[in-house]
């Protein structure tokens, strides 16, 4: 049995018995999707240590039994690949190793292209750690998602990967982050929102086509595995706007997806299906 599938089946039975309730928006259009031949990229907000993979158990069971319906993500080297057993398990678990402070020029990004390019779906928290403070407010996104973009099929003017924004409610709450003794035991009996929005290229491949025609030839540092800082010092100053530019597009369409949360949280809960 995969490690994805036991993370599933957790999943589910965490967001079916320990929560009071659950609402899901958008999971079969997505499901759908999933199942295509066309890279998928999901970006969604980050509230708690269990958004991942708890978020997940809203999905049908069959799809962790199958590498292409289940999700690629990146997680932090220093976090979960401190030994010969976490290495093992989050990398079965499709995890991709990832260092923190070694800029957006890393092997971890690369992989991740690559896997667009390979019609595989990669889920990206871009804030880059978790926000509770103000949860309709999103920080600014890290320049690795714009990266895995900009480099991808979709900014050499092929088909770009499909890319959908995801906004989680309630998860928060599930682990909050001032929680008290027992501090990795989450707490039910909370409400999840899930709501998983429609692909939104219409506002992203018009900036990978501007990419495209202002840099015909990616970008490629001298060095890898540097500071950001250290990257602007040598790239050309139009590199980081068009980066900066696809992030703050992607910010500003996860918000408005978030703003559907009274609408969603106004109807009856969703059951938690084991359907194949």
């Amino acid at each position: 049995m995969s490690i994805p599938f036991l993370a599933g089946a957790v999943s589910k039975l965490f967001l079916q018995f320990g929560c009071s309730e659950v609402r899901v928006e958008g999971l079969p259009a997505f499901v759908e999707r999933l199942k295509g031949d066309r890279g998928v990229l999901t970006i969604a907000n980050h509230i708690s240590v269990v958004d991942e993979p708890t978020m997940w158990g809203v999905l049908p069971i069959s799809t962790f039994y199958d590498q292409r319906t289940v999700r690629w993500t990146l997680g932090a080297s220093d976090m979960m690949f401190n030994n010969t057993f976490d290495s093992w398990f989050f990398t079965k678990g499709q995890i991709i190793e990832t260092f923190r402070g070694k800029g957006i020029y890393q092997k971890a990004i690369d992989t991740a292209r690559a896997k667009l390019d390979e019609g595989r779906w990669i889920h990206i928290f871009p804030e880059g750690k978790i926000k509770q403070d103000t949860l309709t407010e999103l920080r600014r996104f890290k320049w690795g998602v714009s990266r895995m973009l900009m480099e991808s099929k979709g900014g050499r003017g092929e088909e770009a990967p499909l890319i959908i924004p995801i906004w989680i409610k309630g998860f928060e709450e599930v682990m909050n982050e001032e929680r008290e003794f027992p501090r990795f035991l989450p707490r039910t009996g909370k409400k999840v929102t899930v709501i998983i929005g429609e692909p939104i290229n219409d506002a992203i491949e018009p900036l990978l086509a501007e990419y495209q025609r202002k840099f015909p030839h990616p970008w490629v540092p001298i060095t890898y595995g540097r500071d950001v800082q250290e990257d602007l010092k040598e790239e050309p100053p139009q590199l980081a706007e068009m980066r900066s530019k696809i992030a703050e597009a992607m910010r500003q369409e996860l918000m408005k997806l978030g703003q559907r949360v009274p609408e969603v949280e106004a109807r009856e809960p969703t059951k938690i299906e084991w359907n194949w």
